[in-house]
């Protein structure tokens, strides 16, 4: 893989979870859940260096076990919380990387919460952004069209209203625009963006995703999916 830029690879992994009590380090099917962004990360050509950042001492001692993850620093505690914006944990990443000389022109945000990724999927994600000359890139999913933002309504003490300002409701699928959902594999961010305090923003590509089977680990019931998936051969 070519490249002329810096990546950043960032591997947020918090102590703490709601759904599902301390995930990040739970054995899934027989590993910890952050064992497979690990794996993954380090099998990608294209980030020049991968950080985790947690607040969790288990969790870095785990991450000693592999040559080549980088445990520069523990966590602050005020961006440990379930409402500490990610942007601010990746802002803090990167404002450690600057304050001991060393810099990037992207970060490639990889959650653990989303363990089946390929490690070509990230190298084709930064070839991508580069070659498109993109500001950010986030892989996505198309959503089906039950979901459609053109057949979906709000709802106020059970009176609808459309979510859409179109006049008419679109009446077949077929005439559905299509629609596509972040599925939360791969956040590029570009340095710029980053100090500007968001994700996503300036030139934005979507990296479509359809192929890979995805599981996003909010709830029991999506761990025991992935549970199932690893188990059955799928993944």
């Amino acid at each position: 893989m070519i490249k002329k830029h810096r990546i950043l690879g960032i591997i947020p992994a918090r102590a703490g979870s709601k759904g599902v009590s301390d995930k990040n380090i739970r054995l899934l099917a027989g590993k910890p859940l952050i064992h497979y962004t690990i794996q993954t990360a380090l099998l990608s050509d294209g980030l020049d260096r991968i950080v985790v950042s947690s607040d969790s001492e288990r969790i870095l001692d785990f991450c000693k076990n592999f040559p080549g993850i980088d445990i520069p620093f523990v966590r602050p505690t005020h961006l440990s919380g379930d409402t500490a914006p990610m942007i601010e944990v990746v802002q803090h990443a990167v404002h450690y990387y600057t304050s001991v000389g060393e810099t990037f022109d992207y970060v490639c945000l990889l959650q653990p919460t989303s363990p089946f990724r390929n490690d070509r999927l990230i190298d084709k994600a930064i070839e991508r952004l580069i070659e498109e000359k993109g500001d950010s890139l986030t892989t996505v999913r198309q959503v089906p069209s039950q979901y459609n933002p053109h057949w979906t309504f709000k709802m106020d003490d059970n009176l609808l209203s459309r979510s859409m300002s179109s006049k008419a409701i679109i009446p077949r699928r077929q005439e559905l625009p299509d629609a596509w959902y972040r599925d939360g594999k791969i956040y590029l961010t570009s340095i710029a963006l980053v100090k500007q305090g968001t994700l996503l923003g300036g030139k934005m590509i979507g990296l479509v995703n359809d192929h890979e089977t995805s599981v996003n680990i909010d709830t029991w019931e999506d761990w025991n999916m992935a549970e199932k998936l690893l188990k059955n051969g799928i993944i």
